[in-house]
């Protein structure tokens, strides 16, 4: 474990995350959730992408900090970014509605971004697709199989 901190300490970024994940999980560390943040901040901020993924989580239930839906969507974006499946598939949560009441819904967006993560490997996202594909009208399904077309890679 000193060697593991002595290299988070340097700014190793892997060393970051693995101490984030020690002090949040309490192995071979005494739980620590605010520690925990501290080194998923430093890890997330380098670029790290599962820190970045634990940060939007981390923000959004208040794990260790105050639960904070702004920085929980910085968080999420920047890994979604990156093509995260399952931080796609939390972005298309929060604009379904599903996190945050003082959110506005947004089924197109949603339907977006749960496509993405069904095509990242989010298989529970599909389940999300079907529902929305209920609740939105055959336009809006349309504009937002447009979107996808336009923005695949």
């Amino acid at each position: 474990m000193d060697e593991l901190e002595n290299l988070a300490t340097n700014g190793n970024i892997g060393a970051e995350y693995c101490l984030a994940v020690a002090y949040h999980e309490g192995k071979s560390v005494s739980r620590d959730r605010a520690e925990a943040v501290k080194w998923y901040l430093r890890a997330g901020q380098k670029g790290h992408l599962e820190a970045q993924y634990w940060l939007c989580i981390i923000y959004r239930e208040g794990i260790g900090v105050e639960s904070n839906a702004l920085e929980s969507l910085y968080w999420c974006r920047r890994a979604a970014k990156k093509k995260h499946p399952k931080a796609l598939y939390a972005l298309g949560q929060w604009y379904y509605g599903g996190y945050d009441r003082n959110m506005h819904t947004d089924y197109l967006s949603a339907y977006v971004w749960f496509s993405r993560a069904v095509i990242a490997g989010e298989v529970g996202a599909q389940d999300m697709i079907d529902l929305l594909e209920e609740q939105m009208t055959d336009l809006q399904v349309l504009e937002a199989k447009k979107i996808m077309e336009r923005n695949l890679p």
